[in-house]
């Protein structure tokens, strides 16, 4: 909607009726409300020091109203910046409606129109809400790279407002999307910068915030600091967010199996599962059940692991096939059924696991079904592995972190087959295995 009053008292009012921001709302020490008075009706001509005032006391307010909106001098001062802003935020609201609706395709050529407007303007704030939208529809498309685009920029737009309690929100964002892509040190180094503050940090984002810095050194495989990172997020929780500790708990039960502490792990899953009955989500019980499986096979303790892997199958028909967990679940069925034996319900198994990772766009489960059916099939002949590593080909190559060194390494395996000398290809390969594709390359 334009703005029919060309001046910056006309903006003002425009504002605070849009808002519903009274004159006594503002901070009466400093005689805001009088010179908001003033300006709105004509006596006294904005200049830019009072705009900077006007607009402290109008943000202060946005702020703990907990409202992601920021007003700057030059929206008082320029009705067409203004203006600018109210049609970007439409751009944005219709953004924010094909996310709730689930509807993920963006229009070209509204995206182009809103840049323009971003750019022709200078509307920094603007664009980090615009990005954000952006970056979380990319997300729930699971379109990484393109989500990884916008977040990262939003939230280098952040330093411009670095009091704005929003950019946690887009921080972490950011770095779970790093953890996504498999760029756990990242994900880390972002963390441990924005730990400097923690006293700046709401605890709606801090919580989270730790569960995710805990779910990088996991993936890291850094056992030791994921649990004092963990143990950090159950001090510091006050709110009520069930399944955060339920998260938390699981994830403090896998990084005590992957330290052969079986017991602590039960314990941790079984704290899950209390935290559980608190909320709605079945399949997360099943995620967990599947944990508790696997513990008892490495317990050797198969009647309690069979009861476990019996309570997942009997409503294995109901899960959400579209969730992140159903490949994990699946992963863990498979886990559980190669620790005992039954190497056909494994593959099976992984191979349910690796369909639906590939679904869903979950990069590490295509790897780890990949890497466990191959191991696997030096216990049983899988029939079809060579179509299988064939087929995920492109996925296990996008998802690979190249250097100089590894490049190098491939060109020496391809120089070995050129020329016929397999014994030294696979003498090669052997090392490649025995250092796990790192350390000794």
């Amino acid at each position: 909607m334009a703005i029919s009053e060309p001046n910056p008292g006309g903006i003002i009012k425009r504002i605070r009726e849009m808002l519903n921001i009274i004159q006594s709302d503002t901070t009466e020490g400093n005689n805001t409300s009088k010179l908001i008075d003033l300006v709105e009706s004509g006596k006294v001509p904005l200049k830019i020091d009072n705009a900077e005032l006007i607009c402290k006391d109008i943000n202060d307010i946005l702020e703990e109203r907990n409202m992601d909106l920021i007003i700057e001098p030059e929206d008082l001062l320029n009705p067409q910046r203004y203006e600018a802003k109210e049609k970007v935020e439409n751009y944005i609201a219709k953004l924010d409606k094909h996310k709730n609706q689930e509807d993920y395709v963006i229009d070209l050529d509204d995206l182009d129109d809103l840049e323009f407007l971003l750019n022709e303007y200078n509307l920094m704030d603007k664009k980090i809400k615009a990005y954000e939208i952006i970056g979380d529809i990319y997300f729930n498309s699971r379109d990484y790279d393109k989500e990884y685009e916008y977040m990262l920029k939003a939230w280098e737009l952040t330093a411009r407002y670095p009091k704005r309690k929003f950019n946690y929100r887009i921080m972490i964002k950011l770095s779970s999307n790093y953890i996504d892509r498999g760029k756990y040190q990242d994900a880390i180094t972002l963390y441990q910068k924005a730990l400097v503050n923690i006293s700046e940090i709401p605890e709606k984002y801090l919580i989270h915030l730790y569960y995710n810095y805990a779910l990088a050194f996991f993936r890291s495989k850094m056992y030791f600091p994921a649990l004092e990172v963990i143990s950090d997020l159950l001090c510091h929780t006050e709110r009520k967010d069930y399944d955060l500790w339920r998260r938390a708990y699981n994830l403090q039960g896998l990084c005590h199996l992957e330290m052969g502490d079986y017991e602590s792990s039960l314990n941790s899953y079984n704290n899950a599962l209390q935290v559980l009955t608190f909320t709605g989500y079945s399949d997360h019980k099943y995620l967990v059940y599947g944990n508790i499986a696997e513990v008892y096979t490495k317990l050797k303790d198969e009647n309690r692991a069979y009861k476990y892997l019996d309570w997942i199958l009997k409503d294995m028909d109901e899960l959400d096939k579209s969730s992140d967990n159903y490949s994990a679940i699946c992963n863990q069925l498979a886990i559980s059924y190669e620790y005992l034996g039954e190497f056909e319900q494994a593959e099976k198994y992984y191979k349910e696991s690796l369909k639906y990772a590939k679904k869903n766009v979950q990069q590490n489960y295509i790897f780890k079904n990949i890497i466990s059916l191959i191991e696997l099939n030096t216990k049983i002949k899988i029939d079809d592995i060579c179509e299988i590593m064939e087929e995920y080909n492109d996925d296990i190559i996008s998802g690979m972190k190249f250097n100089d060194g590894k490049l190098t390494v491939f060109r020496c395996l391809k120089t070995y087959v050129d020329n016929q000398d397999y014994n030294r290809f696979e003498k090669l390969i052997d090392n490649i295995i025995k250092y796990q594709g790192g350390e000794g390359i």
